[in-house]
């Protein structure tokens, strides 16, 4: 990028993307306005710079349009998708919606009132099956090793925390 077009992009482009965004522009998700407008910013860049390349002027006023046109429509710099169930333009479009897991779900009035949030909903009390597994080959390496005198204190032994 020359530096003609850098001076145009902070001092056209950027004043004008700072007073629209924050009203124009609805954030999805932890979005927010600050992080809008340097998405838009690098999109404007990157239109004076594919202008630049072809040989074309463009004015600050468009770059400007349509990089708060791309923030609108849920593109942004980086991730595009419209399949990306945390992609902003598929929140955007209605498709996904992104939900706390502390959300409550339900109340049990029958159990004092328990209140159950996403988190309990999905959660598994379980260990993973590869977890179970890779433990037991390690207690099994670590069993051949000891003699008969340290199985039996292994056997025997109080269990402890390990913070005493």
């Amino acid at each position: 990028m020359s530096p003609q077009t850098g001076w145009l992009l902070q001092e056209e482009v950027v004043p004008r993307l700072r007073a629209v965004i924050p009203y124009a522009v609805r954030c999805v998700g932890c979005e927010d306005a600050e992080e809008l407008i340097q998405d838009a910013t690098a999109n404007a860049a990157g239109i004076f710079h594919r202008a630049e390349a072809a040989g074309k002027k463009v004015a600050a006023s468009s770059v400007a349009y349509y990089a708060i046109q791309h923030c609108k429509s849920g593109r942004r710099r980086v991730a595009n998708s419209r399949v990306n169930a945390l992609a902003s333009g598929t929140q955007l479009d209605g498709h996904t919606r992104m939900h706390s897991l502390d959300e409550v779900v339900a109340t049990n009035e029958e159990a004092g009132g328990e209140i159950f949030t996403f988190n309990d909903v999905l959660s598994n009390d379980q260990e993973d099956p590869s977890t179970k597994a890779s433990r037991h080959l390690d207690w099994e390496s670590f069993w051949a090793v000891l003699s008969a005198r340290e199985r039996v204190v292994v056997l025997f032994a109080p269990t402890m925390p390990y913070n005493q």
